[in-house]
């Protein structure tokens, strides 16, 4: 799209549900620019064909989502921008600046039921095991960077917590004593995440031995870059990916190690409630996918356990 919406007006429109996305829906600020930037594409669309979104109807927004269909944009990415103008709309009209929500009887659209990835147990394993002994075993320059990197995995792993508030933790989020983290989640809900002994010891040496190498201006963020300021998320996923190819030859996210990190609870026999204030999921239902991950699990372990799982040596089922 060429034309844009007058500079003034894209950014009282911006500026006003930024505010709102920070101080009343307490977003965390990777989510926040997200949504800014997607509705300033849903602005721009609007302002091509003359439409002020408080005058916005619904045929203005399914026209807008036919558009991002032609753009190949996949489902996840069309719902979420549907959601962003949803919250928008709904704004207006709840601070008196529209009559009606365009998106009220609008259906998202469908996506397709995958199955989260993950890595085994055995992965898992060899990943951290292997980063360990290239952090401890390396001299130099690069030694503060690797450690930093092996506690920031072994801390993914250990808790699961989201890349986003891996990058927002604070020196004082974690405590070591008790071992558990404070992790401050969506919407600004914070809960406790239990720290295992490995993520604990590889945290207390990289707060002894590396982070004060890396922090040159009293940071309060955990985890910093080799300029001494939080690391970025975009650094994060990198670091993540290049580590899982390296060690795995299979190239991970960190929400994939998120995935992990609920499986192999699931599969050692956490309940799913546990798993899901663990995860700070609000709802239950987020969580009940992991059980399809572990059905197969769950079947074998039924079959050796259960007396009458078998007749004659054989599967009942």
């Amino acid at each position: 799209m060429n034309e844009k919406l007058n500079g003034k007006d894209l950014k009282r429109w911006l500026d006003t549900f930024v505010i709102y996305l920070r101080t009343e829906r307490g977003l965390l600020e990777s989510s926040v620019r997200t949504y800014a930037d997607d509705l300033r594409n849903y602005l721009e669309f609007l302002a091509q064909r003359g439409i002020s979104p408080d005058q916005a109807g619904t045929e203005a927004v399914v026209n807008y989502l036919a558009w991002l269909q032609g753009q190949s944009l996949s489902p996840a990415t069309i719902s979420r921008r549907l959601t962003v103008i949803r919250i928008f709309h709904r704004f207006l009209v709840r601070e008196g600046l529209a009559s009606r929500d365009p998106t009220l009887h609008l259906m998202s659209p469908k996506q397709p039921q995958t199955l989260p990835q993950f890595l085994s147990v055995q992965e898992a394993t060899t990943l951290l095991e292997n980063l360990r002994s290239i952090a401890c075993s390396t001299q130099g320059q690069k030694s503060p960077l690797l450690m930093r990197d092996y506690a920031m995995l072994e801390l993914l792993y250990a808790t699961g917590i989201r890349v986003g508030e891996l990058v927002n933790l604070r020196v004082d989020s974690v405590n070591l004593e008790t071992g558990f983290v404070r992790v401050l989640g969506k919407g600004g809900k914070e809960r406790l995440v239990p720290l295992g002994s490995a993520a604990a010891e590889a945290l207390r040496r990289y707060l002894k031995e590396s982070r004060p190498l890396l922090d040159k201006n009293g940071s309060p963020y955990l985890f910093l870059s080799r300029r001494g300021k939080n690391l970025r998320r975009e650094t994060v996923i990198r670091l993540v990916e290049r580590y899982t190819d390296l060690i795995l030859d299979r190239k991970m996210s960190p929400h994939k190690i998120r995935h992990s990190f609920a499986t192999h609870l699931l599969q050692g026999g956490a309940d799913l409630r546990s798993i899901q204030e663990l995860l700070g999921h609000a709802r239950i239902t987020t969580t009940q996918k992991y059980t399809h991950l572990v059905t197969p699990h769950l079947r074998q372990t039924y079959l050796e356990a259960h007396p009458r799982a078998k007749r004659n040596g054989k599967d009942l089922g």
